[in-house]
């Protein structure tokens, strides 16, 4: 067994640098005509959509090969020219070269799906947008000016809050989004050069689950968000008891509407921090983070868990580490879903057959005593650095350096387990221990 130091030394990257893309998001307060404008710019996206989905669809029909985005790009200059669709004019034209790579891209995604050519579940068949559906345009030429940002076919500049500096110099592109509850947002995508985090040495195997919220194989325990969200579901519920006493279409159910949307934001804006704290928290400290790929499609089936595995949004966290890691040079990597990990014995590698989802401790015959979480997690560590180095490694927690100090914005949501292969796992500060070594 080998040591991860000999595997990869690790190196003093202060100084190392990578070119990446990284997006930049601020809040716009645009003005009535504005608004206007962004109305316009989001109706015709959604019509250049639509107009050449049904156009592909006909082609379909009639066995003639569907439109590519450079063949609607090339159309889309006929159509300004019409009296019909002379309002094209009017709009941001690279809002509607867009429009067309998301249906081409749609297709694109579609066809390799069924095909077999693209991992993961089946896509279905592009569909027509709903202008109550999530309204959106991206664009080229932004402009960063005193106190907000310029776009094109925009006459004033809009006021922004840019809370945040980056290089206005390599600005790729920008996306303008209207939230349900009625907010606009634009994301900046900057080209710029990232500063890599120092290597530690450390691997480190995690366990998403229903009862804490993600489980680490040195032995600490990450609760769910749900005293933090308390508060704002209280209050959602009450807004949304109102709404449902409104009628349908009026002002005063458009006006309740809103309410629920913000309070739904705020509940999204509340998890994503904390997720976002921890994400961070193991990217600083381990140089490898194992997951496991979950069949989340599959999971919500069971009507039981359904509603905790939804609001857990499991996939926002995993996403969030995936692309923190690639980020900042560290590795992320998920094995595969078929992994018995919570049945399989670390000190022997023995397989437990006879266990289901209410046992939460179970006793090897080699006389171990396992948290079926922390199992897991151990496991997740174990395959993983199997299926990417070939071999197991020897782990942190083996080395004794799993010491790690959590920040403060996670303390109260964190728990350090004691592991140990004689006694049952044990919560770090509780008043008495349920085992002792001596037992």
């Amino acid at each position: 067994m080998l040591s991860p130091t000999k595997l990869f030394t690790p190196q003093n990257q202060d100084n190392v640098r990578m070119i990446q893309l990284k997006a930049y998001k601020f809040k716009l307060y645009p003005t009535e005509e504005q608004k206007s404008t962004f109305a316009n710019f989001f109706g015709a996206k959604r019509w250049v959509f639509n107009h050449y989905l049904a156009a592909n669809q006909q082609r379909f029909l009639n066995k003639e090969k569907h439109l590519s985005n450079y063949d609607i790009n090339y159309d889309i200059t006929k159509l300004k020219q019409q009296a019909d669709t002379s309002w094209l004019k009017d709009v941001d034209d690279w809002c509607l070269k867009h429009a067309s790579e998301d249906l081409h891209a749609a297709y694109t995604n579609f066809f390799k799906s069924v095909t077999g050519k693209r991992k993961g579940s089946k896509l279905k068949a592009p569909k027509f947008k709903s202008r109550h559906d999530k309204q959106s345009y991206r664009t080229r030429g932004v402009k960063i000016v005193q106190n907000g940002i310029k776009l094109p076919k925009i006459k004033t500049p809009i006021k922004a809050v840019l809370h945040q500096e980056f290089d206005t110099n390599n600005v790729k592109s920008a996306t303008i989004s209207k939230t349900p509850a009625g907010e606009y947002y634009v994301s900046i995508l900057v080209e710029e050069e990232q500063k890599l985090l120092p290597s530690t040495g450390k691997e480190i195997g995690c366990d998403l689950g229903l009862k804490h919220l993600l489980i680490l194989s040195n032995g600490i325990k990450f609760e769910h968000p749900e005293q933090m969200l308390a508060k704002a579901k209280l209050a959602l519920k009450k807004q949304q008891r109102k709404l449902a006493k409104k009628t349908k279409g009026s002002k005063n159910y458009e006006k309740q509407r809103i309410k629920v949307a913000r309070l739904y934001a705020k509940v999204t804006r509340i998890r994503d921090h904390y997720y976002h704290n921890i994400s961070r928290f193991l990217v600083e400290n381990f140089d490898a983070i194992y997951l496991e790929d979950l069949n989340i499609i599959g999971m919500l089936k069971n009507r039981k868990l359904a509603r905790k595995i939804h609001e857990s949004a499991w996939s926002k966290l995993r996403y969030m580490i995936r692309y923190k890691a690639g980020m900042y040079g560290k590795t992320s990597h998920e094995i595969s879903r078929w992994s018995p990990s919570s049945k399989t014995c670390p000190e022997c590698g023995s397989l437990n057959q006879n266990m289901d989802l209410s046992v939460r401790e179970w006793t090897c015959d080699c006389g171990a005593i396992h948290d079926r979480d922390i199992t897991a997690a151990v496991n997740i560590l174990k395959f993983g650095q199997i299926e990417l180095y070939g071999q197991e490694v020897l782990s942190s927690q083996e080395t004794g350096e799993w010491e790690l100090k959590i920040p403060v914005s996670l303390e109260k949501q964190a728990i350090k387990i004691e592991r140990s292969g004689h006694c049952s796992p044990v919560s770090l500060g509780t008043k008495k221990a349920s085992c002792s070594l001596d037992d």
